[in-house]
């Protein structure tokens, strides 16, 4: 199971009436964290834990909080900081240096199981939400997204104050949608790696022999027809689409479509060379394409599938999450 938060609620809903719950939730950090303000975890009485909140090295106490809040139906916060010398976290040995505020609510039929039900049924249609959630008390309320439109991947928070109590508001993204226009086996790595990473992930091919759900089986949707005749919204909402069929005329009509796509990362596979051919098959100027990876993918290393896949999805991941792809050792030390 992924982390992201729609597979997070998603395995919590199986599992929502045989446990009881707590819902964890980071408020607030300074310095190196691991998880950011807004990430959720939820943790029952008998062990669970779905999702994290740190890299492991605090789950266990949470566990052992959350199990508390729990038993006598109260909300509390608990605060680590690695700086502290004496300190919870620094007796943890959590040499981060970094400090994490959670907050830890019971969640249940009382509390309407804070709305989290609501908030898996948008995320799974693809849609964003707003979810605010009471750090002081344990309630929350959702609604439509103000920026259902912004483009982003990534979640964004706010604290605010409301009627006496500090309130967390987390702009809750649904899963990026990646569609794959070709299902080779060379595209099994990709397909399994986005899903691995919680992605939605659709493959289209109008060839027979190639679109088969078996050979894609971590995959949303596998269509068996040409890319223009896609459900009329798959393309609509995508937020990344691979061409990678082999044909050049398949991936010139992939072009095509990609024009009239949502997609903020296009990728086309095979050389600068047959890209010049496919944009000519498509009667597309490039001056007038949206933005294509060709080759698509990072400087990696290696021909195996495996890498090709690490290397595209890389490259596609930073474009959506609004990310360099530079090194992260030059943010720290350059």
């Amino acid at each position: 199971m992924s982390n992201h938060l729609t597979h997070i609620l998603q395995e919590w809903l199986k599992r929502k009436t045989s446990h009881e719950w707590a819902l964890g939730v980071v408020a607030n950090t300074e310095g190196p964290v691991y998880r950011k303000t807004g990430a959720i975890m939820l943790l029952s009485d008998r062990g669970d834990q779905l999702g994290m909140l740190s890299g492991g090295c605090l789950e266990g106490d949470i566990l052992l909080h959350a199990q508390r809040a729990i038993l006598k139906n109260e909300s509390t916060r608990v605060i680590y900081d690695a700086n502290e010398k004496g300190g919870l976290a620094w007796r943890l040995g959590i040499g981060c240096g970094g400090k994490a505020e959670i907050v830890i609510h019971p969640c249940n039929s009382a509390n309407h199981f804070l709305e989290l039900e609501q908030l898996h049924q948008t995320l799974s249609a693809q849609r964003p939400a707003t979810y605010s959630l009471n750090l002081e008390h344990a309630e929350a309320t959702i609604s439509a997204s103000s920026h259902a439109s912004s483009g982003n991947s990534l979640n964004t928070t706010e604290i605010f104050n409301h009627n006496n109590s500090q309130w967390l508001r987390i702009d809750a993204q649904p899963r990026p949608h990646l569609v794959i226009s070709g299902a080779g086996v060379d595209m099994q790595p990709i397909a399994a790696l986005a899903a691995q990473l919680g992605w939605k992930v659709t493959l289209v091919d109008s060839r027979q022999a190639n679109a088969r759900q078996r050979h894609f089986p971590s995959a949303d949707n596998v269509f068996c027809c040409p890319i223009d005749e896609l459900p009329q919204d798959t393309l609509a909402h995508c937020d990344a689409l691979i061409i990678a069929n082999h044909n050049l005329n398949m991936d010139a009509q992939a072009l095509k479509a990609a024009q009239l796509s949502s997609a903020r990362y296009i990728g086309l596979l095979g050389p600068a060379a047959r890209r010049e051919k496919i944009f000519a098959l498509a009667e597309i100027k490039e001056s007038d394409s949206k933005a294509i990876a060709g080759p698509m993918g990072l400087a990696l290393g290696n021909d195996l599938p495996e890498s090709i896949a690490l290397s595209v999805l890389a490259e596609c991941h930073a474009v959506l999450f609004g990310s360099s792809g530079q090194p992260l050792s030059n943010h720290y030390w350059n």
